[in-house]
């Protein structure tokens, strides 16, 4: 075996890497290079290094060609660190992924050196679990090498490489003195420094071709007429073969780099022994176990490409007998389609595909898909191949591509008249929240309906709930829209037996009735589907879901802590990231809402990193919104939260910008939310009622307004939550959770200075809010109290509203609420004059008398943004959110 030669460079980075890496600064190195650059051979000499100081590695190794198992390098990882197979039965993807991520981090202990060779030739699945375990490298005592030809990754390495742990590293060719020192090594002798330029100025320096040139200097005693390429000088060194020794090694180029012994005897039709001169030769190696391996990708590439198209094609055909009793399916329908055997490749590549399925490999069955669809018989079965690709394509995030060849089945179902092509191409996608394929799927979903006719009543229920599903409510009811879809699909879902189809009607009618006024009904739904848990894990955690987030709009606390363990327990045995992902949120909004607010933050950023790690295209938006609720709350890290509301709300639906009000609002910016305020209050009501977001948004309506004191719409919005009055402003319970309707009808009330109407309203809030656990929000309740009763000035009043608004600072302190009892403290100072200075009283005067700000401006010639300025102090200062209030704290002070 050739001494390791050179690279010290490379050889201390990757060291020292190792070395961080063992300290817990974990990550991972790509090492780019030519083929023959020695990649592989550093990584060997790496592997060396650190076994000898105590440390534990692991290799995988992935091969060329198409017939490869998926998830091949990573089952040989699982090999050498004494770990059992991932199992890649049932369940899905997303757990298979963070399964073995776990594993990996957990055999990571005290450190771990993990090398991944020959990734430009792994299989897709094995790339998308790569990036998935390189993501938790940072975390670990992992170091993770890859090793890649270039000159570009491969698209799936990419994310890799822009993760925040990893480093590139680009080997070139060795150095002069680099390229001596191996001839020195491989001759026994030093070249002479004539020879020694003429060696590199031909290999370029690339490590593979120097020892080529070398060996077959060697083996012919030749000083000149060296060929020029590494592909040439392996043709030469394999010419020096023995004829019947060359003839049997490159026949067994068709097998790939690495096969058995009974594979090659069977395919060149010679013993094993038949390899003992390539072995001598440095071309094969051959294991104790009987399996044989090219030295060098090159050389298997090179000895392949000289074979003839039908020496080819009779060798695969050989091979395919050969692999088909033990070898993979990758690898039968790999070799029969070499052969040319078109209807023996279709079934067989099928049949890979379907395995690949079966293992969760989604991007190695879309490959044989592919594959498939380009044999000549696929074209009578192209459209269901479609279907199965796009499938394969949605399930390996391929969005785009799973999308397009949709409507390319789509397209040959209406042009050949079979409907049920084009509903199965319509009922592909799932999951499209936040997705702009949303309208596309429904538009296909109809035009589906309409040909289907009524032929095939379970492909219809798939299309009915699609179709509920993916309406918009946002946009303008179409006919044949609405409720009725989603009653038609349970309905008929009910008739067909198949609890898979059952499930998706019940998640249709549930999309259906989000608005407030079917929680019942909902609840309902929940029960149902917890029930058909009992067939169908997967109905039980929804149903479940449905309950929590019923009881939590309704404030049953109680009710929503038994549905919350019943969830828990579901989500442990179920063993699914993204379940484990909004229990994770479900335990923010618990906290946040119990005032545990750095919990709430903690757990929170833990599912944003779980939510990454599964691609769920909601993690960063939902991570944002329980940011913006935590900062509005204890006044830390709103003014870094703006701008990403702001960003959304311009690429959001029209009443984001309300939450983006409510945020600027928040941060004393007052002018500006008011402006948008003013934008959005001639379209109060366009919120739609189906809506999810409709109770959230209506109570974020109240806030604005009440921050703003601004009446305009008051009435309006008032009207609307009235119904709700009683219950919790809340959307789905794994999002944070808005406090008591009660509060926000409250605070209009006060607004329109109805302090009947906001005694009763704020007196109930803090008894839901009691009822709830959640003090935030009787801190609230009290502080309002507080500003209700100074507004009132009736029998007791005074001594309550003191009482009150003690309360509110004493508990905003303890929760570190800092807005909260900043507010309180402005309300206590605010019973005279003292807050306000000279100015400020003269415009508090003014307002009292009921002069615009512009009228202010003239009287006291300022500008109106100054007078603006003015009265923003003043609210601060005492405490109030109107200028209504200011007029009476004026009026009662006789300031």
């Amino acid at each position: 075996m050739t001494t390791f030669v050179g690279r010290e460079r490379e050889m201390a980075f990757l060291s020292g890497r190792l070395t961080e890496a063992l300290a817990g600064d974990g990550g991972a190195v790509l090492v780019e290079g030519d083929a023959g650059a020695g990649k592989t051979a550093l990584a060997h000499a790496l592997v060396r290094r650190a076994r000898a100081d105590g440390v534990r590695t692991a290799w995988g190794a992935c091969l060329e060609g198409e017939g490869a198992a998926p998830y091949r390098p990573w089952t040989q990882v699982f090999r050498a660190l004494g770990l059992p197979s991932p199992d890649l039965a049932g369940g899905s993807r997303t757990r298979l992924f963070d399964e073995v991520a776990g594993q990996v981090r957990d055999a990571a202990g005290p450190g771990l050196l993990l090398v991944l060779d020959d990734l430009h030739w792994a299989d897709p699945s094995s790339l998308s679990l790569l990036q998935v375990v390189a993501a938790e490298a940072p975390d670990v005592r992992l170091l993770l090498v890859g090793l890649y030809r270039g000159p570009e990754a491969p698209a799936a390495l990419r994310p890799v490489l822009r993760g925040r742990a990893c480093s590139p590293m680009v080997l070139g060719g060795l150095t002069p003195g680099e390229t001596g020192r191996l001839a020195a090594d491989e001759l026994g002798h030093e070249l002479a420094d004539r020879d020694l330029a003429g060696l590199r100025e031909r290999s370029g320096g690339n490590p593979l071709f120097v020892l080529e040139l070398l060996r077959l200097r060697k083996a012919t005693g030749d000083t000149a007429g060296l060929p020029s390429g590494v592909r040439d000088v392996i043709e030469q060194r394999a010419g020096q073969l023995g004829p019947a020794a060359a003839a049997a090694v490159r026949r067994a180029a068709v097998l790939g780099r690495e096969f058995t012994l009974p594979v090659f005897t069977a395919v060149t039709g010679e013993p094993p022994e038949a390899l003992d001169e390539a072995v001598a030769a440095g071309l094969v190696r051959v294991d104790p176990a009987g399996t044989a391996r090219f030295s060098h990708a090159l050389v298997q590439e090179a000895l392949y490409s000289g074979l003839g198209t039908a020496e080819r094609e009779r060798l695969h055909a050989l091979a395919a007998e050969a692999v088909r009793a033990d070898g993979t399916a990758e690898a039968l329908a790999y070799h029969l389609r070499e052969a040319g055997d078109a209807d023996r490749a279709l079934e067989a590549t099928l049949e890979a595909a379907r395995q690949a399925v079966s293992r969760l490999a989604h991007e190695h069955a879309a490959a044989q898909y592919r594959a498939a669809l380009a044999l000549p018989g696929a074209a009578a079965v192209r459209a269901g191949l479609l279907v199965e690709l796009a499938r394969c394509e949605f399930r390996s995030g391929e969005v785009e591509e799973g999308w397009r060849h949709c409507r390319e089945a789509a397209d040959l179902g209406r042009a050949t008249g079979d409907a049920r092509v084009v509903a199965d191409a319509a009922t592909v996608p799932r999951d499209l929240a936040f997705s702009p394929l949303t309208p596309l799927v429904h538009a296909l979903c109809r035009d589906a309906l309409a040909l289907l006719d009524g032929a095939d009543p379970v492909r219809e229920t798939r299309l009915l709930a699609q179709l509920a599903v993916t309406a918009d409510p946002w946009a303008s009811t179409a006919a044949g829209s609405g409720p009725a879809l989603g009653e038609r699909a349970l309905a008929a879902a009910e008739s067909t037996g198949d609890p898979d189809v059952l499930l998706l009607a019940l998640q249709a009618r549930q999309t259906e009735l989000a608005n407030g006024r079917h929680v019942q009904d909902r609840l309902a739904l929940g029960e149902r589907a917890a029930l058909l848990g009992r067939t169908l894990p997967e109905a039980a955690l929804w149903g479940h879901t449905w309950r929590m987030d019923g009881f939590a709009e309704l404030g049953r606390r109680v009710d929503f802590d038994a549905e919350l363990a019943a969830f828990t327990g579901h989500v442990e045995r179920s063993g699914e990231p993204l379940w484990r992902w909004r229990l994770l949120l479900l335990r923010a909004a618990v906290a946040l809402v119990e005032g545990r607010f750095a919990d709430g933050r903690a757990l929170a950023a833990d599912a944003l990193a779980l939510g990454r790690r599964c691609r769920h295209g909601g993690a960063e938006h939902l991570d944002l919104v329980f940011a913006a609720h935590a900062a509005m709350l204890t006044g830390e890290g709103l003014a870094e939260v703006e701008p990403l509301v702001r960003r959304l709300s311009e690429h959001g639906p029209f009443f984001a910008r309300s939450w983006l009000a409510v945020v600027l609002a928040h941060l004393g910016r007052r002018d500006e939310a008011a402006m948008i305020w003013r934008s959005v209050a001639p379209h109060l009501d366009r919120v739609p009622a189906p809506a999810a977001e409709w109770l959230i948004i209506s109570a974020g309506h109240a806030e604005l307004l009440s921050l703003l004191g601004e009446t305009a719409g008051a009435p309006a919005v008032y009207a609307t939550l009235l119904p709700f009055a009683g219950r919790q402003s809340v959307g789905p319970a794994h999002t944070p959770w808005g406090g008591p309707v009660s509060l926000h009808l409250g605070r209009l009330a006060l607004l329109m200075e109805d302090t009947g109407a906001a005694g009763a309203h704020l007196t109930a809030a803090l008894a839901e809010s009691g009822a709830l656990g959640s003090p935030p929000y009787q801190a609230m309740t009290h502080l309002e109290l507080a500003r209700l009763c100074a507004l009132r000035r009736g029998p007791g009043d005074v001594r309550a509203a003191a009482t009150h608004r003690e309360t509110a600072r004493d508990l905003a302190e303890r929760l570190g609420m800092a807005p909260l009892a900043e507010q309180a403290r402005a309300l206590a100072s605010a019973g005279g004059p003292g807050p306000l200075s000279s100015r400020e009283l003269q415009v508090a005067a003014l307002i009292a008398e009921g002069l615009s700000n512009r009228q202010i401006a003239g009287r006291l010639h300022l500008s109106e943004r100054t007078v603006e300025n003015h009265i923003s102090h003043i609210l601060d200062k005492l405490g109030v959110g109107n200028r209504t209030l200011i007029a009476s704290w004026h009026r009662r002070t006789g300031a």
